[in-house]
Order: C-alpha cells, then sequence, then structure tokens
C-alpha cells in the first residue's frame, strides 16, 4: 500500500484552507486549495511526480480545516 503524502493546512485571512502537500520524490510543498481536491484527480508536482490523495485523507484535511477554524472562534 503506498504511504500518503505528508500535508498541512493554512488558512488565508477570509478562513479558507489550502492544503499544503509535500512531494515523496524531491521534497516540493505545493499548495492546492482545499475545495478543489479530489481523489480522482492527482496534483502534479514541478519534478513531474504524481501526488494522490485518497478520499480518507481528504477527509482528514477537511476535519483538520474546521479544528483550527473552531480554534479561531469561526
Amino acid at each position: 500500500m503506498k504511504q500518503q503524502p505528508s500535508f498541512d493546512i493554512d488558512l488565508d485571512k477570509h478562513y479558507k484552507a489550502t492544503v499544503v502537500i509535500a512531494c515523496d520524490a524531491c521534497g516540493h510543498e505545493s499548495r492546492v486549495d482545499l475545495t478543489s481536491l479530489s481523489p480522482d484527480v492527482p496534483i502534479r508536482c514541478r519534478c513531474g511526480t504524481q501526488i494522490g490523495m485518497t478520499p480518507h485523507a481528504i477527509l482528514r484535511a477537511q476535519q483538520q480545516a474546521a479544528k483550527i477554524r473552531q480554534s479561531y472562534g469561526v
């Protein structure tokens, strides 16, 4: 089973979530709007590697974003 890419969540000043996904091949961090993530559409790193997130990983990112928003009282 392929390991899930490591990711982090950033919120902008409007509390919209961006997922920062690290490429396993080169370490470059790609930024993708959380609402545009889809398990069927991989993200292409600048090195050419395709980075994909499973539905479970996307759900986990959504939950993390919700917790961050909640901690800000949004």
